[in-house]
């Protein structure tokens, strides 16, 4: 008998290190940036050029950095410095409507957000990660764009590579963040997708989570997601590498042809 039960016994814990073993839970290591003005650079609207330490409720600036603050986590994660990863550099180089003059080291346009090429507006997200960067990003959605579609395991093979994705949440915001309503529906919240969880069933993608670093100070990033909530037709989402591609640099891992 004693036999029979430690057969059982070894047998139970081989199943319990296989159930494990086909588990996968991967995090990247990306540096939490909150969104705020962060440098010295003059703003004609405000008549002064302070920068902010942290995040000051009420800034035009601070509250509607989301794209420079999640772009500023994409380039440091990438290795990029200063002034790449500085948020008034990267929303001064890339936005280019409302009366913003581009690159100019001037900031004439606060609190009306970045647009991400939606309708007729200009796509000064994408011109900010170029800025971050330094190349353009390769871009999935929205659904009827032309631009392939981005869906749970593409993302997921792509943290395999170890790289991260920018998302552009369109139509949906912080419910304490003020959004300009000409912005509102034509762009979106920015965070980063740095990791999954597939709930210990590889199999079904239904129940997976991604691991997202959002840039708004009461968000309590970073945090999980149901990955169904993040992967939507009509979101955008930017990376640093076509998977087609047979021309990327081996640092960017082997994501090229895994889309189909």
């Amino acid at each position: 008998m004693r036999k029979v039960l430690t057969f059982f016994i070894l047998v139970s814990i081989l199943i319990a290190i296989s159930t494990q073993s086909n588990a996968t839970v991967k995090t990247l290591p990306v540096t939490q940036v909150w969104q705020h003005k962060d440098t010295n650079m003059w703003c004609v609207i405000c008549g002064a050029g302070v920068a902010h330490p942290v995040h000051s409720p009420g800034c035009n600036h601070c509250d509607m950095y989301c794209a420079p603050a999640s772009l500023s986590m994409f380039a440091l994660y990438t290795g990029r410095g200063v002034p790449f990863t500085q948020q008034d550099d990267i929303y001064d180089n890339g936005k280019s409507m409302q009366g913003e003059i581009t690159g100019n080291g001037t900031i004439e346009t606060h609190g009306v957000g970045m647009y991400c090429g939606i309708g007729a507006t200009a796509p000064e997200i994408q011109a900010a990660f170029t800025y971050a960067m330094g190349f353009g990003p390769f871009q999935f959605g929205p659904g009827g764009s032309g631009n392939p579609m981005l869906d749970i395991s593409l993302a997921e093979k792509y943290i395999d590579c170890n790289l991260i994705i920018l998302w552009i949440d369109i139509g949906k915001w912080p419910a304490d963040m003020e959004v300009p309503q000409d912005l509102y529906y034509d762009s979106g919240h920015c965070k980063i997708i740095a990791g999954y969880d597939d709930n210990d069933t590889p199999a079904d993608l239904s129940d997976d989570q991604f691991y997202i670093f959002d840039p708004w100070p009461t968000s309590g990033s970073p945090y999980w997601m149901l990955a169904t909530s993040v992967i939507d037709q009509v979101d955008i989402y930017l990376t640093t590498t076509n998977p087609e591609s047979s021309t990327e640099p081996a640092s960017w891992g082997k994501i090229k042809g895994e889309f189909k």
